[in-house]
């Protein structure tokens, strides 16, 4: 069994706003008097908002798990909504990876599962996603039984004329009969 934690999603920019507008506050706080009498509301009003997104942005992807086992990829995830759902593997026919340009450079993307009932399924956004592809191929490809060595395929020519109606030949009569 193989347990991935999908990428953080959009944790980056409020916490590092959240962190250059404490950082503004505090010298700004320090260099002018007006600032420093309601340095406690600016902090506030300008780094409570952002922290609490990155926060909920974190603990959401905290959250959010897939797992692969010898017979299907289990995908869970939500904290206050909680959801889960499964994709046998031997429903799954193909793999494939969305990516932009920049997701192929930071090796980031999204798994997209074709199903044989279902269509396709997103797992969600993966740190090398490739490698996720090929482990749920590998997974898929144990699960078939081996062709014996002993195998014999043969191969039914099909009818050259498909729906075509020939009249039968009759053989000609002479004349003289």
């Amino acid at each position: 069994m193989i347990s991935v934690t999908p990428i953080a999603v959009g944790v980056a920019w409020p916490t590092l706003f959240a962190i250059v507008t404490a950082a503004l506050v505090l010298e700004a706080g320090h260099r002018f008097a007006l600032v420093h009498k309601v340095s406690g509301v600016v902090l506030v009003v300008g780094v409570v908002p952002p922290a609490v997104v990155a926060l909920a942005r974190f603990v959401r992807w905290r959250s959010h798990k897939v797992h692969l086992t010898d017979r299907r990829v289990l995908v869970e995830g939500g904290v206050l909504d909680h959801y889960s759902f499964s994709v046998e593997l031997a429903d799954v026919f193909a793999t494939r990876v969305l990516q932009s340009v920049r997701e192929r450079v930071t090796r980031r993307g999204v798994v997209v599962l074709e199903t044989v009932g279902g269509g396709p399924v997103e797992i969600g956004r993966v740190h090398q996603p490739a490698a996720l592809c090929r482990l749920i191929d590998a997974e898929r490809s144990a699960q078939r039984p081996p062709v014996p060595f002993d195998a014999v395929y043969t191969y039914d020519d099909p009818d050259p004329f498909p729906g075509e109606m020939r009249p039968e030949v009759f053989p000609r009569r002479s004349r003289l009969v």
